[in-house]
């Protein structure tokens, strides 16, 4: 099958190797600050985000991070222990792009907190509310930017 005492395989296996520790060392030093700035946040009180923000269901999340990646955001997501949190709440806007890349869809956008509670309305990809026959955009879907709200109209 290898031979293991070819010197050109056994260079590329310590070089395969080292790579892979310098991956997995970067991993950990980014999840050691992810919880870092979580837990400093949870303590000064500065853990609530201010608009629409996702919530994950920690029981569904892969931890693949692929909604870190999606969002636009820099430190608004980040991987804790194999799972993805809110780090930096105040960072999130709510523009939802982390629930569409989520593959296991375990994220869910509110507006509010269990202190806050605010309740947004669902809407199909028409913008049809869970009303039958009622269509929202805008604001009034929960997503604050004129952005979405002007292509939700167009729409």
């Amino acid at each position: 099958m290898f031979d293991y005492n070819n010197p050109a395989i056994l260079v590329y296996l310590i070089l395969l190797s080292l790579a892979w520790g310098v991956y997995l060392r970067r991993k950990s030093a980014i999840e050691k600050r992810n919880y870092r700035i979580r837990k400093e946040l949870v303590e000064a009180g500065c853990d609530e985000p201010p608009t629409l923000h996702p919530v994950i269901n920690h029981n569904r999340c892969l931890g693949c991070g692929s909604c870190v990646n999606a969002c636009p955001e820099e430190g608004a997501l980040g991987i804790i222990g194999g799972k993805c949190y809110l780090v930096e709440p105040s960072n999130c806007i709510g523009h939802g792009v982390c629930k569409l890349a989520c593959p296991q869809d375990a994220i869910t956008l509110v507006l509010g907190s269990p202190t806050r509670g605010v309740e947004i309305p669902i809407v199909d990809e028409n913008f049809e509310s869970n009303v039958p026959g009622v269509f929202i955009a805008g604001e009034l879907t929960g997503i604050g930017l004129i952005h979405n709200a002007v292509n939700q109209g167009r729409k």
